[in-house]
């Protein structure tokens, strides 16, 4: 079995800031991109922003913000002392968890497609919808559970196979990138 599968369809529990997290899910992505989180996006971000993805990702999907009754203030006090570096390292770890999608590999063509004005949470579940799940279940879905099946509804389909990076060829990438690396330090160091 692929590795990212497993990953994507086996998590542990998470918690962020004293926060259980609940599965990160199709909404909770749609959620943290129109909040422009750049946490989510993979760059650096603030204190005050991992509270808010925690705090997004601890609710149910879509669930409405609000940052202003007595459980938020409560939760952010009794969370003020806990230490910003690993807290982040836990929603690393989070993220990790469930964006996990089949690694493809890259075709070089000269073209480049138009990348579509939908967001992708939003195509995604219509996707899924297709697939017979409801707009709930859909939306509730976690981010890498869903990218696998839709690998697997485009391979039923189409009658084809993605051409998906298996865990050997993925290894294999890892010790050539870590060879690269080595000889360019030596090369530098004369």
């Amino acid at each position: 079995m692929d590795a990212l599968a497993a990953e994507a369809f086996l998590n542990a529990e998470h918690t962020v800031y004293g926060l259980r997290l609940r599965p990160l899910s199709l909404g909770h992505a749609f959620s943290l991109e129109a909040v422009g989180s750049p946490l989510y996006a993979g760059q650096q971000g603030s204190e005050s922003d991992l509270r808010l993805a925690a705090w997004l990702c601890s609710r149910p999907p879509l669930a409405q913000l609000n940052c202003q009754g007595i459980r938020h203030r409560l939760w952010k006090w009794s969370s003020a002392k806990m230490d910003f570096s690993t807290e982040l390292a836990r929603w690393n770890t989070y993220v990790g968890d469930y964006c996990s999608p089949p690694q493809l590999w890259r075709k070089t063509s000269g073209q480049k497609a138009d990348s579509s004005k939908i967001p992708s949470p939003i195509a995604t579940v219509v996707r899924l919808m297709r697939l017979g799940m409801s707009q709930k279940e859909a939306w509730a879905t976690p981010v890498g559970v869903a990218s696998w099946y839709e690998a697997a509804a485009y391979e039923a389909d189409n009658s084809a196979h993605l051409d998906i990076v298996s865990d050997s060829e993925r290894i294999a990438i890892l010790r050539h990138k870590a060879r690269q690396a080595s000889q360019q330090e030596q090369n530098a160091n004369g």
